[in-house]
């Protein structure tokens, strides 16, 4: 089957993915923080576009399955943490259901997004949880600014997608929004501007924070 233009991209950029994850170290450490807030430990837990695995691992999991498009992503991720028997990396879509499935800055690559939603909901139970991250759309004239100078990782493709249109979408597939918000207003490391903004000015400016999620459950 021929490749298509995501998993090409995902493939090239695979061996400086994690070193470039180390130069947004404050960016992940607060996503790492929002999902183990929402995805209790010891969960049954499905990561769609996993990359190198580094997300699911840091949740703890019963049991993890990380899945992604892109070969060379997860043939990392595999090696990485081929000693946690509890966590399966693979390409193959799973079948069984999970008690929670999320997906972080991997919306706005989705060729299809209504088929994957479709996909994600017939996963869950009556009781699980859908978790979507992304950055918010607001801060993408920044982010081209910020690839074109060499500041972060290439994107690829992609389309930015507002949070009202992903719900609708999403609750067009049996699944129900129960939460939406955003946090960390100042993504950038600068020294005690950082952490003021971020502690004090946030809940300000809330809707102007870099990242945007929502919660669905089914229904």
């Amino acid at each position: 089957m021929q490749k298509t233009i995501v998993e090409k991209h995902f493939d090239k950029v695979s061996g400086s993915y994690d070193i470039g994850k180390k130069r947004y170290s404050l960016y992940y450490q607060n996503l790492k923080r929002l999902l183990s807030e929402l995805i209790p430990l010891k969960s049954n837990v499905l990561e769609i576009g996993c990359g190198t695995g580094d997300l699911l691992v840091s949740l703890k999991p019963k049991k993890g399955y990380g899945f992604d498009l892109s070969h060379k992503m997860i043939n990392i991720a595999n090696r990485k943490y081929s000693k946690l028997k509890e966590l399966n990396f693979s390409y193959t879509y799973p079948s069984n259901f999970f008690d929670y499935i999320f997906m972080s800055d991997v919306v706005e690559h989705l060729q299809n997004r209504a088929e994957e939603f479709k996909k994600v909901s017939n996963l869950m139970k009556k009781d699980s949880k859908f978790i979507l991250t992304m950055a918010n759309p607001r801060w993408e004239p920044l982010l081209i600014f910020w690839e074109k100078v060499g500041w972060k990782m290439p994107e690829g493709p992609h389309e930015r997608v507002s949070c009202k249109i992903l719900s609708r979408e999403i609750e067009a597939v049996d699944m129900k929004i129960i939460h939406h918000n955003y946090k960390l207003l100042m993504p950038i490391q600068i020294p005690i501007i950082t952490s003021f903004v971020n502690r004090y000015l946030e809940r300000y400016f809330r809707n102007f924070a870099f990242i945007e999620y929502l919660v669905a459950v089914k229904v």
